[in-house]
């Protein structure tokens, strides 16, 4: 189906979808959704690079400005959730970091970037120090699972020597299905910021502009020079 089937570029793909994205459950199509169109190109370049396929970019139905970038081929669908991708509706489904990217680091490396352009937040906390936040959303019955995938992704920031705070739950909302979730969290520590933003940084406009305004003296980008000196 392509080349080096278990790289980089899948890991991101499937960090993608496993976040800001959706694997169809009848496994027909897949697509990312997102405001920010330089990560929508992002998502539409690795899988014609992987696939050597095009999907078709749609308006979103939700509130404010959004665009899915869409593609129906069911082979690849069938692949993606092979690679460990989640399926359906993600809030529902048990599901952890898969076994091929946890075990080599450069694929944790761009699973965890993908994960924190897609559910991470930056911020300064009352105009002082930056605060760098994950956070993942999860059927109140599957609390158990959504702690043990923040563990796993604690355990690789570690790896990596970032530190992170505890995870701390609280109560999500009803959604119109009727499903309760809950809201799990865990920050990077301050002492662990700077290199943590010299690793990842953020592609997405909005939260790179932040970044720049409150933590301008990092020399953005530098993604991946600390990683390669290990």
């Amino acid at each position: 189906m392509c080349e080096s089937t278990y790289d980089k570029n899948l890991a991101k793909i499937v960090s993608y979808l496993t976040f800001d994205g959706h694997l169809a459950e009848d496994l027909k199509c897949f697509y990312l959704s997102s405001k920010d169109t330089s990560m929508l190109s992002d998502f539409e370049r690795l899988i014609y690079q992987k696939f050597k396929i095009n999907g078709r970019l749609e308006r979103g139905t939700g509130f404010g400005e959004s665009y899915k970038y869409r593609v129906f081929k069911s082979e690849v669908c069938r692949f993606l959730e092979h690679a460990g991708a989640p399926r359906g509706c993600k809030v529902n489904k048990t599901f952890l970091i898969p076994e091929w990217i946890k075990i080599n680091q450069e694929l944790y490396y761009h699973y965890l970037r993908v994960a924190f352009e897609c559910e991470g937040g930056f911020w300064l906390e009352s105009k002082k120090y930056p605060v760098v936040r994950f956070g993942l959303n999860k059927n109140e019955k599957l609390i158990n699972n959504g702690k043990e995938f923040l563990f796993e992704m604690k355990a690789l920031l570690l790896n990596l020597n970032i530190k992170t705070s505890n995870i701390w739950v609280t109560k999500g909302n009803t959604r119109k299905d009727g499903i309760i979730t809950k809201s799990f969290y865990f920050l990077i520590r301050q002492a662990s910021i700077e290199r943590f933003l010299k690793m990842f940084g953020f592609t997405n406009r909005f939260k790179k502009e932040s970044l720049v305004t409150y933590y301008g003296k990092i020399r953005l980008p530098l993604r991946g020079t600390i990683l390669k000196q290990q």
